[in-house]
């Protein structure tokens, strides 16, 4: 406005482009104020951008909410089995998530018989003692050993009991815990064809000849020797029990070894057999035969459980291998087998009954684990050689029933930790039974996430909407600085300084009819070219004291000069002095 001339409407359009947006039709206007104009611009194109653009901040979609909490979780403890009394019933107490009918009992690993079976026992030294795994625990390694999953099996509603639920659903959660439970430690005592002798030095009960190529077994297993006599005596009274005919036996009940797995199993190497080897009448690759002695110790579990979404992962590690159940051996024959005849050695540490009450039934569960076991690993595979051929295997155990076997019916290579691991999830199968007397809660520490639906900000959209425009802003700030630096003072739109500005005799005569700003204006006044600048020698002056200074305002081409920096025109002078005075 101090720069060119306009006409009093395109003043009034500059006053009011925040207000009225004729302003962008009025070329005059724009070309005379360009950055005017580009500023009125910003301003309407702020708004407008917030409310079009901003919402893309804003998506309506998931996130994933976490927190760490205690919550109690199934855990494994076979110690629960060591004080249960078959005669007094543990009532099972299911939660809202059980999917089992309310009410019923807790359910043992194991059956007992007794030699006392009154409610409340009064023979002398009376005593219970193991007769097999429950019908609970078979029907768990049933379940385990055929669902060829790659992982122990659980309950249904597995993540919705132990990571619990709320109005959002159920959550996601992990978590880490240890527990003390069998476990098979597995050694490689025979690999390749003729390596017999650590077997002859532990009296295995067969040799790699039984074993493909020498032998016709793929697979072929012995796993129970010395194992726990079943039944215990050859008469009993009638009826359910094993209620001993007269005197009990010294040796009733008594675990007095703990049955070593020995397996051997033989896979193709995929070689060629060379041109001088004594197999090439009915094989035509190499095998490679392995003898592997497996032993029950008790072991610490350490588990890390991922519940996520409907799936489960668990990664079971052994800790720590604390001891052979039972620490006995069988001595040999004279041909070097073991003999399975007489007891094993040490008796001292054989597990009886009495008096040690606890360990014998901690004992005992630990047995029912591996009896159940044994049942999937117990016959041989014969494989058909392909010479003449056809190649088949003939099978006769129920391996090939379980995922310890490849497509082809064949055991999957390094069986020893194969079978290890089978093992431990067959331990934590038991947790697919929460009626299971060994499964008890424990609080533990969790990590446990949850998606929700919800509106969420994006930060990075948030920033490429406003960023602009808080960009274009800080430019207008510092023109608003530099045209005050430039001008040597402030100004705003304010009453105040419209009043001052525009105190000019010529715009009084021309105002003149038009006071109260109504329309119709008259058309001379809205043509009116104005300028505002410097008002000449003579028009209105204004004095302080001895001293002229000139003013101010908006005028006609005429008489207004250009504004120059430094120079005390009205208002100024003022603040000068006054400073002035104030310093004084």
């Amino acid at each position: 406005m101090e720069g060119a001339l306009a006409h009093t409407d395109n003043d009034d359009q500059l006053f009011g482009a925040t207000d009225d947006p004729s302003l962008f039709a009025n070329w005059e206007t724009v070309s005379n104020a360009p950055v005017a104009a580009a500023i009125a611009t910003v301003f309407w194109l702020i708004p407008l951008a917030t409310i079009i653009f901003s919402p893309g901040a804003l998506t309506f979609g998931d996130f994933l909410q976490s927190t760490s909490i205690t919550r109690g979780v199934p855990h494994i403890n076979f110690t629960q089995e060591t004080t249960k009394d078959w005669r007094h019933p543990i009532p099972y107490i299911s939660d809202d998530n059980d999917p089992l009918t309310k009410g019923g009992n807790k359910r043992s690993l194991m059956y007992y018989n007794t030699t006392d079976k009154s409610y409340n026992p009064t023979s002398p030294d009376w005593f219970d003692y193991y007769d097999q795994p429950s019908a609970e625990l078979r029907r768990v390694a049933l379940l385990f050993g055929y669902n060829m999953m790659n992982h122990s099996t659980h309950r249904l509603n597995a993540r919705l009991a132990v990571c619990g639920n709320d109005d959002g659903g159920p959550y996601n959660c992990t978590f880490t815990q240890s527990f003390v439970a069998p476990a098979y430690k597995c050694d490689l005592v025979a690999n390749g064809t003729g390596d017999n002798g650590r077997l002859t030095e532990l009296g295995a009960p067969f040799n790699t000849s039984a074993l493909v190529p020498e032998g016709r077994n793929i697979y072929l297993a012995e796993v129970d020797k010395g194992d726990y006599k079943h039944p215990q005596m050859d008469d009993f009274q009638r009826g359910p029990g094993g209620l001993p005919v007269g005197e009990a036996p010294a040796d009733l009940g008594v675990f007095k070894a703990e049955p070593v797995l020995w397996i051997g199993m033989s896979y193709n190497t995929t070689d060629p057999l060379p041109s001088d080897s004594p197999f090439l009448t009915n094989w035509t690759h190499s095998y490679q035969p392995q003898v592997f002695r497996c032993v029950m110790n008790v072991a610490r579990y350490k588990v890390k459980w991922n519940f996520t979404g409907p799936y489960f992962m668990e990664m079971p590690t052994i800790e720590e291998y604390l001891g052979p159940v039972l620490d006995t051996n069988f001595t040999k024959n004279d041909n070097g087998t073991l003999n399975y005849d007489v007891d094993p050695v040490p008796a001292e540490n054989f597990i009886k009954p009495l008096p040690d009450v606890s360990l014998y039934k901690k004992v005992a569960a630990y047995h029912a684990m591996g009896d159940v076991l044994r049942n999937f690993l117990k016959g041989h595979i014969e494989l058909e050689p392909p010479l003449p051929g056809p190649s088949y295997p003939v099978v006769a155990s129920d391996l090939t029933k379980t995922r310890l076997v490849d497509v082809n019916s064949v055991p999957k290579k390094d069986f020893g930790m194969v079978l290890q691991t089978f093992f431990a999830d067959l331990v934590l199968s038991l947790y697919s039974t929460p009626e299971m007397l060994i499964v008890e809660n424990q609080d533990v520490q969790m990590n446990r996430t949850q998606w929700r639906s919800s509106f969420v900000y994006v930060p990075k959209r948030l920033w490429m909407c406003y960023a602009p425009v808080i960009a274009v802003t800080l430019i207008i700030l510092l023109f608003g600085m530099l045209t005050i630096w430039e001008d040597g003072t402030t100004f705003s739109t304010g009453f105040s300084r419209i009043l001052v500005t525009t105190r000019n005799t010529t715009l009084d005569d021309i105002s003149r009819g038009a006071c109260l700003g109504n329309d119709p204006f008259p058309m001379e006044l809205m043509h009116t070219r104005l300028k505002f600048g410097v008002l000449s020698e003579g028009s209105e002056n204004e004095f302080m004291g001895e001293q002229g200074f000139q003013h101010c305002a908006f005028g006609v081409a005429s008489e207004v000069a250009p504004i120059r920096r430094g120079v005390p025109y009205a208002g100024l002078r003022r603040r000068r002095q006054k400073l002035q005075a104030i310093q004084e």
